[in-house]
């Protein structure tokens, strides 16, 4: 099921989509419809360019998501000040209600979705030192250009 729908999947397809939801630490389900997304929008993408606009487009969607949240909590915020239009004021309410209650957690206890922010805020640091380290790992393709007659090393 990808979108709530039922597509036929090819192994690659399968294998790119087990590789992602491992390396973004998230539901297959999402990451095959954010990958359905792209290879529907880009039929003739290459494999690689295509997992690398998946990882672009899930950071997209998180960074959209924090920006979501920064509004609400802006305009819920305003709330408290004297003659608001209503809008300001049920946003407030929903924000009250709905975002900052705890929610009881599987393995037992409450989370908070301050809880929740700072967890993924440390595990930010993680991921940033898991690219940081493939990143100086990387193998490369690219070829030094032959020798010229050009450039010349003191030490050669």
């Amino acid at each position: 099921m990808v979108n709530d729908r039922s597509i036929a999947v090819n192994a690659d397809f399968a294998r790119q989509v087990l590789f992602l939801s491992q390396q973004l630490d998230c539901s297959e389900r999402y990451v095959a419809g954010i990958l359905h997304t792209i290879m529907s929008q880009n039929p003739n993408i290459n494999a690689v360019s295509c997992i690398e606009a998946v990882i672009v487009e899930f950071h997209q969607r998180r960074r959209h998501l924090v920006d979501c949240l920064r509004y609400i909590f802006e305009a819920a915020e305003v709330a408290e000040a004297a003659d608001v239009p209503m809008i300001f004021e049920r946003l407030n309410t929903f924000t009250q209600q709905e975002l900052i209650p705890a929610r009881c957690a599987p393995a037992g206890g409450d989370v908070t979705l301050a809880s929740t922010i700072f967890r993924e805020m440390e595990n930010l640091g993680n991921v940033i030192a898991k690219v940081q380290g493939v990143k100086q790992n990387a193998v490369s393709n690219t070829a030094a250009p032959g020798d010229q007659g050009q450039y010349h090393c003191a030490w050669a």
